[in-house]
């Protein structure tokens, strides 16, 4: 059984012992009719090569796509 949690802002699952937090499945998240989140984006490579190299943009680049993979919106 799941149910929504307030106190917690969360879903819990009981698994026949005892609750425990619960992953909210689904194929996208839409939100005034439009789709904000959906499936996993293709990896995209760092950036490298170029004839101007501009190593504060790289820096900026590379932290936001570290931050994409680990949430998970693209692949590693």
């Amino acid at each position: 059984m799941t149910v929504w949690r307030e106190d917690l802002a969360t879903l819990i699952r009981h698994d026949g012992t005892g609750w425990t937090a619960a992953d909210i499945t689904g194929g996208r998240v839409v939100i005034g009719g439009n789709k904000v989140v959906g499936a996993q984006g293709a990896a995209i490579a760092d950036p490298v090569g170029g004839t101007v190299v501009d190593t504060s943009a790289r820096a900026t680049l590379s932290a936001v796509l570290v931050l994409l993979r680990s949430h998970g919106l693209i692949a590693a």
